[in-house]
């Protein structure tokens, strides 16, 4: 089989997109958790069409959406959203790459290479874990330094991921065994993936952002660990572009340096030669400016001190500069907002725009903001964006929060700023959501936004946008039943009909024109015919999360009444349980809240339930004795929810935040859903 083959062979594409949506990094996902969770509604049957596209040659890439980012030097990260097919791609190329490089490169792993480790075809995730190998990179640092390699320099390139030359590229996919046509396939989708907004298309680059970028760099910088030399007179170690170099003398340093400089000019990079200081090391903790050496003491203690940790973000910015900025970042994430910090925080954001997630994440703590930070806000927000991400941080943290005094100014703003045409994409995603909900556009405008902005991705986001409540039902109806149509990019259709069947609209006729893939997710919501007609929603989502076993239960019979909603509550279970977890339990304990009112419908000695009161749980001991498995599940599910971002600000029984929740609970989820699943069946013969 050939590589290009590989790449669209049915495992290869399935654990691709299986990589994606368990990719740990939370910025990406950020940008595409709504996208994913919609392809997931019916994933097997659009994994299957890609794969036929491929396969046929008929596949089209679709141009990426850039979102630019301050960095600390005042210079922009653009970091590249692709469509959610475009990502499968991709990372199907990427598995082949990674089983090529990891039997050149794995004996380096936790030595000398810390970064981007992959982890195997049988791994959950397409990456070893980063901490684990920042961690390893941290102790080989201080080995090297106890073992008397004092002195230290680092070798870091300018923009890597930008500069990486594709006929480079070419020439390493040769090297580790990839054949011709696949590394031209290849880098043909790279040149249409790193074109700007302008559609300025480039021979160099590789996207920022999707996972699958870190295992082509891995390609081309393995050329500094192959010919470095001086293994005995240097410790070399790299994480990604990022090298350090520890020698017993300077001008063993020097020497390195000057043979890394030369390997660099071989592949087209380029270092930075700002970075590059040959210095003796007095203090390897300081040098490795971790988090946990030495451990922050106000962290350490049974209960959060928020004036101990006030105190310690103060001494983290003398004269408002950040001294220490991973260690600033993480203890911001821990601290409640307060008007002893908020000026502060300002004036570090004046200094450090880079820093704006943390810091505006801060604010948004609050649930209503503050006047002097509401007036300092809108001070911002009226000057003329300078960092557009950061503007659109700031629309964020308005939107909602705002005293009341302070809205008409917010929605003047607003209403000023927002131009369909010209804003870049995450401020005209930002800006337009908040237009629609604040009812600043008329319905042709809305109607043009949503169907005809330049970009892409700002079409899906204020798709997401669209409620009823804010444009009436009719109108809205309208709007999505041509995005199910006319878009010519699939995930806008695809987020079109997640929509039409969050809100319960209609599709209407012909229905013959809606694209593929949107008629695949209105398929499993129901609101198109099937091709099959017997197919269950509740038991395809519980196929998926338990296996065969729990096949051809009669869930018609259980929910009776219900079934309607309760196979469309359960279609958007199945695609949220492997997209966003945090979601996905609350999604769940509202399929619990029907499962009761079923329940109890036919069960008359446990009582009666009232849908959206969980009261019965705690109220009714027959149905904790009838069914104690269906009760743990359900009550398991509910208590779970409370600790959902998505449900409530803060745990009531801990008074602590909410957040996130994580994978490792679907281990558990499972196991209380199969025992109340087979108690189920059981009792009720289905």
């Amino acid at each position: 089989m050939s590589d290009l083959a590989s790449v669209w062979e049915i495992n290869n594409v399935q654990r691709a997109w299986r990589w994606i949506t368990s990719n740990p990094e939370a910025t990406y996902k950020r940008y595409c958790r709504d996208l994913y969770t919609a392809y997931a509604v019916a994933d097997d049957v659009s994994l299957a069409d890609l794969r036929l596209r491929l396969r046929k040659g008929t596949y089209s890439p679709a141009h990426a959406a850039k979102i630019l980012f301050p960095k600390s030097s005042g210079i922009l990260r653009p970091y590249s959203i692709l469509t959610v097919e475009d990502q499968i791609v991709y990372q199907a190329f990427a598995n082949v790459v990674a089983e090529k490089l990891a039997a050149r490169v794995r004996h380096r792993y936790l030595k000398e290479v810390f970064g981007h480790l992959y982890a195997g075809r049988r791994s959950v995730f397409f990456y070893r874990k980063w901490d684990r190998g920042y961690s390893a990179l941290n102790d080989a640092c201080r080995t090297a330094f106890e073992r008397g390699y004092i002195y230290g320099a680092s070798f870091d390139l300018t923009a890597c991921y930008d500069s990486v030359d594709h006929g480079v590229l070419r020439h390493f996919l040769a090297e580790i065994g990839c054949d011709k046509e696949f590394a031209g396939a290849l880098s043909g989708y790279l040149s249409h993936w790193t074109a700007t907004n302008h559609r300025v298309y480039h021979d160099h680059g590789i996207p920022q952002g999707p996972l699958s970028s870190g295992m082509l760099a891995e390609v081309v910088l393995q050329h500094f660990d192959n010919h470095r030399g001086a293994k005995r007179e240097i410790r070399y170690v790299r994480y990604v572009d990022d090298i350090r170099l520890f020698a017993k003398t300077p001008i063993a340093l020097r020497r390195m340096l000057v043979r890394l400089d030369m390997l660099s000019k071989d592949i087209g990079l380029f270092p930075q030669s700002s970075k590059v200081h040959i210095h003796k090391i007095i203090d390897i903790e300081e040098e490795l400016k971790s988090i946990s050496n030495p451990p922050e003491e106000v962290l350490t203690e049974p209960d959060l001190d928020q004036e101990k940790l006030r105190r310690r973000l103060v001494a983290l910015t003398p004269h408002c500069r950040i001294a220490h900025t991973t260690r600033f970042k993480y203890l911001l994430g821990r601290a409640k907002p307060s008007s002893l910090l908020n000026d502060r925080l300002w004036k570090v954001l004046e200094n450090h725009p880079d820093a704006y997630g943390g810091i505006l994440r801060y604010f948004q703590r609050y649930k209503m903001l503050p006047a002097s930070v509401a007036k300092r806000l809108l001070d911002e927000m009226s000057r003329e964006p300078l960092y557009h991400a950061v503007h659109a941080e700031m629309v964020r943290t308005g939107d909602g929060r705002l005293p009341t005094r302070f809205r008409d100014r917010f929605r003047r703003i607003v209403k000023r700023q927002w131009h369909p045409s010209s804003n870049p994409p995450e401020l005209g995603a930002v800006l337009g959501g908040a237009a629609i909900r604040m009812g600043l556009l008329t319905y042709a405008q809305t109607r043009y936004a949503v169907l005809k902005h330049p970009d892409w991705w700002v079409r899906t986001e204020l798709i997401n946008a669209l409620i009823p409540k804010y444009i009436g039902a009719p109108s809205l109806e309208g709007i999505l039943n041509s995005g199910i149509r006319a878009d010519h990019v699939d995930d806008v259709c695809m987020m079109a009909a997640m929509a039409i069947a969050r809100t319960r609209l209609s599709v209407r006729a012909p229905s013959r024109d809606v694209k593929r893939r949107a008629a695949n997710v209105l398929r499993e919501f129901g609101q198109m015919r099937r091709r099959t007609r017997d197919v269950c929603g509740i038991d395809q989502m519980y196929i998926q999360l338990l296996g065969s076993d729990v096949a051809g239960i009669n869930w018609r019979k259980l929910f009776e009444g219900h079934y309607r909603r309760a196979e469309q509550q359960a279609v958007t279970c199945r695609a949220l349980v492997t997209t966003n977890l945090t979601a996905w339990i609350p999604a769940l304990d509202v399929l619990n809240d029907l499962l009761l009112a079923s329940i109890f419908a036919k069960c008359p000695a446990f009582g009666s339930h009232s849908i959206g009161s969980f009261g019965t749980l705690y109220k009714n001991p027959a149905f904790k004795t009838g069914l104690p498995q269906t009760w743990k599940m359900v009550h398991q599910i509910h208590e779970k929810r409370l600790e959902s971002e998505l449900a409530h600000a803060i745990v009531k029984r801990t008074g602590k935040p909410t957040g996130r929740i994580k994978f490792g609970y679907l281990r558990t989820a499972r196991r209380l859903l199969r025992l109340a699943v087979s108690e189920l069946r059981t009792h009720f013969a289905l």
